[in-house]
Formats: C-alpha cells, sequence, structure tokens
C-alpha cells in the first residue's frame, strides 16, 4: 500500500524568534554579570583582608621577638665632624623620606611569614637598586646585579587581586628630596599594603603646609629605623593603624613603606599635587572601602568617606584623642 502523505518540512526558528531569544539570553547575561563580579569582588576582598591578617600576624610575631614592631625603611644616620663635615652613615638617611636603595622595612617579617628562603637568598649587605647616572632628579636606578634576582619574586601575601594579578612590577618614577622623579628600571615585585608612618603636622604648623619642618615624621608606627613597641601605643592597640592598602607599591623599595597621613589628602585619591604615580595615598580598588590593619592583629574596613580627622586620630600612636566605634565606620 503507498502512503500518499506529505513529508513535513524540518523544524526550525524564524527570524523573528531567533531575534527574541537572543534578546532574552542579553537580559540574563546582563542581569547574571552584576551578580558575578560582585561574587568575584567579595572573595577578592577577603584574600586582601587575609594578606593584611598575615602580615599583622608576622608584625606580632616580629614584636615578640625584637621587642618592637618592624621599621618602616632601613638606613644609616650620618655621623658629622665639627665642620658639619659627613664622617660616616648615610646623608640621605633622613625622617621625611627614603631614597630608592634602600630596603622597605617589609622585609624584616619574612622570617615570620614562612620566607626564610627569600630571606637568605637577599644579600642585605647590598641595595635592591643603585644608582648609574645622574644626580637630583635626573637620578636613573637600576637593579643591584647581587639582588635583582631576588627583588623580582612575587609573593602572593602581597598582592591584591582586587589590584592586580601576582607578577612582578616595573616601578617608572620614584620621590626624591629635590622635587622630581627618579626613573627607576629596577623589576621589584609587587606590594599592594603600606605602614603607617605619621599623621597631622607639627604644632604651630598650618594644615596645608607641606614644608619638611612642619610634616610629622615619628608619630605612627612604620617610619626610618622605627622601634615602636606596644608600650608606645598608648592611644590603643584596637584604636591604632600599622598597615593598610595603598596601590602601586613593591614590597623591596623603600619609597613604598609607608603612607603619611593628612588633612589635605582623600582615600582613593591621588596625593594633591604629587608628580608620582607611584607614591600614592591609601588606596584600594574595593567598592569605596579600605582594609586597615590594627596594631592588636585586627582587620578593619574603613570607609573612604571617613572624617579626615578620625583617620589621623587613628594613624596617631600615642596623640591621646578618643576614637569611638562609630567614628570608625
Amino acid at each position: 500500500m503507498t502512503s500518499n502523505r506529505r513529508g513535513r518540512p524540518g523544524a526550525g526558528f524564524t527570524l523573528i524568534e531567533l531575534l527574541v531569544v537572543i534578546a532574552i539570553i542579553g537580559v540574563l547575561v546582563a542581569l547574571i554579570l552584576p551578580a558575578v563580579q560582585q561574587a568575584r569582588e567579595t572573595a577578592n576582598r577577603a584574600k586582601c583582608i587575609n594578606n593584611l591578617k598575615q602580615i599583622d600576624l608576622a608584625a606580632q610575631q616580629y614584636h615578640d621577638a625584637f621587642g618592637s614592631f618592624p621599621s618602616g625603611w632601613f638606613c644609616s644616620p650620618p655621623t658629622y665632624d665639627d665642620s658639619g663635615n659627613v664622617t660616616g652613615g648615610d646623608s640621605n638617611c633622613v625622617p621625611w623620606g627614603p631614597t630608592p636603595y634602600m630596603w622597605n622595612g617589609i622585609t624584616g617579617l619574612f622570617l615570620k611569614m614562612e620566607q626564610e628562603n627569600l630571606w637568605n637568598e637577599i644579600n642585605f649587605n647590598f641595595p635592591p637598586q643603585y644608582a648609574v647616572s645622574g644626580s637630583g632628579a635626573n637620578t636613573k636606578y637600576v637593579a643591584h646585579p647581587v639582588n635583582s634576582t631576588s627583588i623580582k619574586r612575587t609573593l602572593e601575601f602581597f598582592v591584591c587581586p582586587s589590584n592586580r594579578k601576582a607578577a612582578a612590577t616595573t616601578t617608572t618614577s620614584v620621590p626624591n628630596q629635590t622635587g622630581g622623579a627618579n626613573n627607576l628600571t629596577a623589576i621589584m615585585g609587587s606590594c599592594d599594603y603600606r605602614g603607617n608612618m605619621a599623621a597631622g603636622v607639627q604644632g604651630g604648623c598650618a594644615l596645608n603646609n607641606t614644608t619638611f619642618q612642619c610634616q610629622v615624621f615619628d608619630n605612627g608606627m612604620t617610619y626610618m629605623n622605627s622601634e615602636i613597641d606596644s608600650a608606645a601605643v598608648s592611644d590603643g592597640m584596637s584604636t591604632t593603624i600599622i598597615f593598610g592598602e595603598s596601590l602601586s607599591g613593591t614590597w623591596p623599595d623603600a619609597t613604598s613603606c609607608c603612607v603619611r597621613t593628612t588633612m589635605d589628602r582623600t582615600i582613593n585619591k591621588p596625593i594633591p599635587g604629587s608628580i608620582y604615580k607611584d607614591v600614592t595615598y591609601w588606596a584600594s580598588k574595593h567598592n569605596s572601602v579600605v582594609n586597615f590593619a590594627k596594631c592588636d592583629g585586627s582587620v578593619a574596613t574603613i570607609s573612604a568617606l571617613i572624617k579626615r580627622n578620625v583617620l589621623i586620630k587613628l594613624m596617631t600612636r600615642n596623640g591621646g584623642e578618643a576614637v569611638s566605634s562609630d567614628e570608625m565606620k
């Protein structure tokens, strides 16, 4: 028996149906993508907090071992004869700022962070980089051959994934005392965390006075050759900050060691009038917040909109200020 039924054409989408499906998929992606990005940032921020926690706990162990918290940076103070001539030490060893060939004090934590091999690999008798040409604002620095391999090492706990991937970075400009920018060609491992150097200005100085004589350099926790112990933190360990997030730093370079907190600076914004792109204030890639480690081993998440005078209170170790929990939000 012969069938007379016609074969049915293959089923498929019409152009209109295809466009509708594509539109629906686009809407779903638009709805899901922010949630995925938020979840990723939540995980990255948690990693950042954990990094700060590790650094803070290492600082506590350092204090237990040596009787003080780590220094901001290391250098040998100069000595002078009766005529004012330098007879020893380093004439660049001055409180208002480190020089690129000096070591970042955060390296002192390596033995407390399971980095004994890196500590032994580094020869601290030589600098991380040294000047090869020029002077003042035109000085050019390159990696010292003895430590050129060591300073490239990437340390995961120094890198916040919200900011960048854990890879070596090249610092292209650093500050110097003549007000210019040095060209630094040494490749160094990243560090998104810096110490609390100081806060405010000297008594009798205007808030916007940026002269060296009016800046405070020793009322924080980490500055030149500092050896601050817990007894010196009279404002309270739980209300005094020791480390915080700050972008574009490196762990070997002393110029990446610390942050000075003043009333004219704003979290997550460039330092007013600064020509140094690699010298940053407290900053992060999180959503309007920055993470800080306190002297008691805890980590606090602080709004970028925190009042500037409150932030200064949190940075001074012995200013005699009272800080409430509401002010710290």
